[in-house]
């Protein structure tokens, strides 16, 4: 039987040592699948609600169209007030400042004025006048009206004249007459003092004094206050300005050719820069009826309810012509629902509770951060709308395990490398025994050399007549 050289035995040991370290790796090739971006993928439900996947229906909504155009916030001119001074006089005091929420009827500062108090003072004088003479007449009637009522009883007992009596009712009759004449003149004495303040045309209460008192005319802010206490006045010279902004107009400027987006009665959407997440809605009211011949626009206006103050006057605003078009319906879906899955827009539909299948589809124009999706889906099929994009990077990957199955994945990983290990320590075990082997061989050849040598020297050598 031929022997095993140490150099056999080494490339045997190394060969052996490749292909077991080589096992591990070949398994691992066998285990792996192809990809394909368009399988459908599996995550457990626990894995959903880990990484916050958001699962809802496809909505069926018209489409409109848009045409958006830069505006600002107005006040309507019916909602704002000039207080102004009625007459010359000195401010006394001030009951709402600039800034200040009023209403309508509340009172916003006191006046003196000398021309309502001598009118007060006379009409003050009158009205004592009219009272003495009013008493007066009062008992000049009580007077006549016992001498009637006399005559009366003693022309029934035939004892006074017809005479006697009729002269009797008429002097009662005029002081009745009389009465009454005095009564109107007593109502009459405050009345140059009423048609002054009412000539002033605002609501305004006067005191004996002179003191008058200014009342707001509407409901709103105090948006400007031209006074302080002690000055002096002139009639008719600004006071304050009122405003009132629960309503409001969005004013934009649209150019003719732009004239077939808009029509009285239109619904428009507000966006602004302060307040970038809320839409605010109104509808148009006021198109101007000339075109501006330098800029050839025209002034649209859409009015605006404002009930929290949100909306301000000057601020810029965008304003968002709607035209919704009729027969027409679309499928909408939240635009982060859509992905690129190899180069395609996809969105991942639901199959049972943890299967997801990705389905390319064809998309539109977007609605407040919506997309129309033109084909691909069915009304009422649920689609994932948040962590799309997490789905889409693990379905290159394969399926998200549960947690189970991540663990046992871990155990199997971790057995990897003892197996490994272990396989290496049995290689170089073989080539250590190789090399051994091959030593104690090549030992016993040299001591199979001696022996052989010795026992040739040990033998006698051959005599000549032997050889003969």
């Amino acid at each position: 039987m031929r022997s095993w050289t140490r150099p056999k035995l080494l490339k045997s040991a190394l060969l052996l040592l490749c292909v077991w370290t080589a096992i591990p790796s070949f398994a691992e090739e066998e285990t792996e699948k192809p990809n394909d971006a368009f399988a459908t993928v599996h995550v457990s439900a626990d894995v959903q609600r880990a990484i916050g996947i958001k699962v809802e229906s496809v909505r069926a909504l018209a489409p409109v169209t848009r045409k958006q155009v830069n505006g600002q916030i107005e006040a309507i001119p019916a909602n704002t007030a000039a207080v102004n001074a009625p007459l010359a006089g000195r401010v006394l005091t001030l009951l709402a400042q600039k800034g200040q929420r009023v209403k309508k009827g509340d009172a916003l500062m006191t006046l003196d004025s000398s021309e309502i108090r001598q009118l007060s003072v006379e009409s003050q004088r009158l009205i004592a006048l009219n009272k003495a003479a009013e008493e007066q007449a009062q008992a000049k009637v009580e007077l006549a009206k016992r001498n009637y009522e006399r005559e009366k009883t003693l022309l029934g007992l035939k004892i006074a004249s017809t005479k006697d009596y009729q002269t009797a009712e008429a002097d009662f009759k005029q002081a009745e007459a009389e009465l009454n004449t005095t009564r109107s003149q007593t109502r009459l004495s405050g009345a140059q003092l009423a048609n002054r303040l009412a000539q002033l045309g605002q609501a305004i209460k006067a005191t004996a004094q002179g003191h008058i008192t200014l009342y707001a005319p509407i409901s709103g802010i105090v948006l400007e206050q031209l006074v302080t206490p002690g000055e002096a006045v002139e009639a008719a010279k600004p006071l304050f300005k009122l405003i009132n902004i629960n309503k409001v107009w969005a004013t934009g400027q649209i150019y003719e050719k732009d004239l077939q987006f808009v029509r009285l009665g239109q619904r428009i959407e507000i966006l602004t820069s302060a307040y970038p997440e809320r839409i605010f809605s109104g509808s148009i009211v006021n198109i101007d009826p000339v075109v501006d011949p330098i800029s050839r626009t025209l002034a649209v206006r859409a009015a605006i309810e404002n009930p929290d103050l949100l909306l301000k006057p000057q601020m810029f605003v965008t304003i968002g012509l709607i035209e919704s078009s009729q027969g027409q319906v679309g499928y909408f879906i939240p635009s982060e629902a859509v992905v690129s899955v190899q180069g395609k827009q996809s969105v991942f539909i639901k199959r049972g509770d943890d299967d997801f299948l990705p389905v390319s589809v064809e998309t539109g124009e977007t609605k407040d951060n919506l997309i129309r999706i033109k084909s691909g889906l069915k009304g009422n099929e649920l689609i994932v709308t948040q962590r799309a994009f997490q789905l889409m990077a693990q379905g290159a990957k394969g399926a998200i395990p549960s947690e189970e199955e991540e663990s046992e994945k871990k155990t199997t990983s971790k057995s990897q490398p003892e197996s490994i290990l272990f396989l290496t320590l049995g290689g170089v075990i073989l080539l250590l025994l190789g090399f051994l082997a091959g030593k104690g061989s090549k030992q016993l050849a040299k001591n199979h050399t001696v022996t052989a040598h010795t026992v040739a020297l040990s033998k006698p050598a051959p005599t000549n007549s032997e050889g003969e």
